[in-house]
């Protein structure tokens, strides 16, 4: 089965799994409409890991202004496995030009990077410019850049003995976390924080601010 055979069977199953909340139209790069809601953008996400973002940004996507059309990952993750539940078409490569290709078979109009752990090339960044997302745990430019990722960001704010974190959503270029910000969300660090208590506040704060970032840049 060629991927493009494998993506026109996901998407079918989609589309009779939620047949009475959604209609596709014949070019589904137009968009479709979902419980009386026209989407009109197409995403794709990038991850590594467990999914939960991804599952945070599936959920809403009925009611937000765009449709989970691709799930990358660059290894085996519980992410890939969310997806095929939904009936998302999924690429599981470290090839860019695959993926690449992939993200034109698919119609893609703003890829998200949800905890994917690799480095974006220099030619998808100029290719794909302004273009692709990221949310990373920190209130950049602060704790961005090698090695700051996961609790590792954490365990550096709390050793700074900084007052606030929180996360940021950012256009992905070349320079690690350093693209041009888009939005910030704030916490407090409580005296009694640890990494993983401080993490997690964060997370809570990314479940909001990124759908809603995803849903403005759909409605530009």
């Amino acid at each position: 089965m060629t991927y493009e055979q494998y993506l026109q069977e996901q998407q079918a199953a989609f589309a009779e799994e939620h047949s009475d909340e959604c209609c596709f139209v014949e070019n589904q790069a137009e968009g479709i409409f979902v419980r009386g809601h026209w989407i009109s953008m197409n995403i794709a996400i990038f991850a590594s890991g467990t999914g939960t973002t991804l599952q945070t940004l599936i959920d809403r996507q009925a009611e937000l202004g765009y449709h989970v059309a691709l799930v990358v990952a660059n290894r085996e993750c519980q992410a890939v496995e969310r997806a095929q539940k939904h009936h998302i078409p999924t690429l599981q490569t470290k090839d860019w030009t695959a993926i690449d290709t992939a993200l034109a078979n698919s119609s893609i109009q703003l890829v998200v990077l949800a905890g994917f752990l690799a480095i974006i090339p220099h030619w998808i960044c100029e290719k794909w410019n302004k273009r692709i997302i990221n949310i990373h745990p920190s209130l950049l430019p602060k704790y961005g850049g090698k090695g700051m990722y996961g609790i590792h960001v954490q365990e550096a704010v709390l050793a700074a003995k900084e007052q606030e974190a929180g996360c940021t959503v950012h256009y992905v270029s070349a320079e690690i976390d350093g693209g041009s910000i888009i939005a910030q969300a704030k916490v407090d660090v409580l005296p009694e924080d640890t990494p993983e208590t401080l993490a997690q506040r964060i997370q809570e704060q990314e479940k909001i601010l990124l759908p809603r970032v995803i849903d403005e840049l759909a409605h530009l």
